[in-house]
């Protein structure tokens, strides 16, 4: 065999297998997306995720902001017309870092457990004023007690009656008091000796934040699954506290469940997402609202909504369970609210849809924009919401004054990246409220009126950086990637096989011309041998000028030149 034809042969193999590799890689770019992101998204200790979760002291600073209400006119209370005014102080900035404590992997069953550890130094140079700010706001402790003993026997509410006989509706605190330093109350004592009551606060003194900085039993301990065995699991909630269901909820609300709040599973759809909040005790539920972008990076992002404001979660089980729900959720009082709305609704035709929503109410459901957090603060009639009652019912800002009016930048939310369900932005924004209310026996609060007592609202924002947003489209542009690698094996490989084909038939057309060059001149060269002149062989030379009609004949180059003349013009 020829060298040509070997490199034709090689040559050829090479743009076949050009564009057969070419093919794989277009074809299967998903799978072999898919395969690397079930390789590098799972929690492992050795995945990059790892040093971002278990430490967030190496990221960017997370900055804690806190706003507090102060109540301008305590003293105008119980005067008919008279609303409770607010003016908003601060904000008092906190750098927050994270931590992981007691963090063990459990392969058997493809989960991490761990605890929170929470940190906040206080930034004065971000601070509009100083922890020494004086606020003024509700007795939490007196107005805490008042609710701690609404049921009890008349004669023990008058004792406790009593023992607030000098104390106010108000109190004056400065903020570092309100929130981590804490302040002395003779209820708190009188509770701890006493313990006349389940589910008292083991703390010595009442802060927001009292003994939480550093600490790692607030938020509780947590089972979370790495991902590591299906991806469609990751960061998802398995237990809570050592347990599947919550003690503070009915069932079904009493169901652990959720993200942790660092990771999402991946392929991301345009319905909803869940969270389980420590500080909460319960899952919240985030709607989709819209697409957004963050630095050029497409994004599905969720808001707080209907869902979860307004108790109004629905879900389809099986017939026999939809029953057993509807029998353990409804107990004495359970719909039972002054000045509320009305959160049944009429049997829906489908039997299996349950609202489930209204088993959070914790015995009382609240007007919509609040949560009732009472049983995750120890009975405190504590109720969350957004800033300024945004997403929430009208009266409850008709009754006070001084508030901003609520809109869109005030939502809670979170933006994920919808192919890795990474969140590329979070914004944490939160109110806490007090419910004040009237009561028969307990003299202090004889006469005040009904009203959710705004206390503070905080933020927390975090969002990715510039740097790892980049990292994530070149991740992301793997796929895309692929197919244009295929794309451009597949042109290289055909365009090599076609210039082979050309040079071969190139090739095949010169040796056909060799061929007949060479059938040319060996033709010539017998020619010259046989050439032939036009003779007379009968002239005798006696008269040349007579005619006479005798035969000729041809030289033989001139033939020659005439057949091959004739077949040159056959092969045009």
């Amino acid at each position: 065999m020829r060298p040509w034809t070997n490199k034709s042969l090689g040559l050829g193999f090479l743009g076949l297998l050009l564009i057969v590799s070419g093919l794989v890689f277009y074809f299967t770019s998903p799978a072999i997306f898919h395969y690397i992101l079930q390789k590098e998204i799972p929690l492992t200790t050795t995945s990059k995720a790892f040093e971002v979760w278990n430490d967030t002291s190496a990221l960017p600073p997370m900055y804690f902001k806190i706003r507090f209400f102060n109540w301008t006119n305590p003293e105008e209370l119980r005067m008919p017309g008279k609303k409770p005014n607010f003016v908003e102080l601060g904000p008092y900035v906190f750098r927050e870092i994270r931590q992981k404590a007691d963090v063990v992997f459990h392969p058997e069953n493809h989960t991490v457990s761990y605890f929170n550890r929470r940190w906040w130094f206080f930034v004065p140079e971000l601070t509009n004023g100083s922890l020494n700010d004086r606020v003024t706001q509700l007795n939490t402790v007196a107005i805490s007690a008042k609710h701690k003993v609404r049921y009890w026997a008349d004669t023990l509410q008058s004792t406790l009656s009593l023992m607030l006989a000098t104390s106010n509706v108000h109190i004056t605190k400065t903020v570092d008091e309100l929130l981590f330093r804490g302040y002395d109350d003779s209820l708190i004592e009188i509770g701890r000796m006493a313990a006349i009551a389940d589910d008292i606060p083991p703390f010595d003194k009442f802060g927001w934040f009292y003994m939480r900085n550093g600490s790692t039993t607030f938020d509780g301990h947590f089972n979370m699954d790495t991902g590591t065995d299906n991806v469609a699991n990751f960061g998802q909630v398995k237990k809570w506290n050592y347990r599947d269901t919550s003690k503070l909820f009915n069932s079904p609300c009493n169901v652990v469940e959720g993200s942790a709040g660092e990771f999402w599973p991946p392929y991301r759809e345009k319905d909803e997402i869940v969270l389980f909040s420590g500080d909460l005790c319960r899952p919240l539920t985030y709607e989709y609202a819209q697409t957004s972008y963050h630095m050029g990076l497409e994004g599905y992002r969720y808001v707080l909504g209907e869902k979860t404001l307004g108790n109004n979660t629905k879900r389809r089980y099986p017939h026999e369970q939809a029953k057993y729900f509807e029998q353990t959720t409804t107990t004495e009082d359970f719909f039972d609210a002054e000045h509320s709305t009305e959160t049944t609704e009429p049997p829906e035709q489908d039997p299996d849809v349950v609202n489930i929503g209204n088993c959070f109410c914790n015995g009382r459901c609240s007007p919509a924009g609040l949560m009732n957090v009472s049983s995750c603060r120890h009975g405190a009639p504590v109720f969350a919401s957004l800033p300024y009652f945004n997403r929430g019912e009208p009266s409850l800002r008709e009754r006070i004054t001084g508030l901003l009016e609520p809109n869109e930048e005030y939502d809670s939310y979170i933006i994920l990246e919808p192919t890795t369900g990474i969140p590329l932005k979070v914004s944490a924004k939160f109110q806490i409220n007090i419910l004040l209310e009237p009561s028969k026996t307990v003299t202090l609060y004889k006469s005040v009126p009904t009203i959710y007592f705004p206390v503070m609202w905080f933020s927390l924002e975090v969002e990715a950086t510039e740097k790892f947003v980049n990292d994530l489209k070149k991740f992301l542009s793997l796929p895309n990637v692929c197919v244009y690698t295929g794309v451009i094996m597949i042109l290289v490989g055909s365009l090599i096989i076609l210039t082979m084909v050309i040079l071969y038939l190139l090739n095949r057309q010169r040796a056909t011309s060799i061929a007949i060059d060479k059938s040319v001149k060996q033709e010539m060269a017998s020619a010259k041998k046989s050439e032939l002149v036009y003779l007379d062989k009968n002239n005798t030379g006696d008269d040349v000028h007579v005619r006479n009609d005798r035969k000729l004949y041809p030289n033989s180059i001139e033939c020659f030149n005439m057949d091959l003349q004739s077949k040159l013009n056959t092969q045009k």
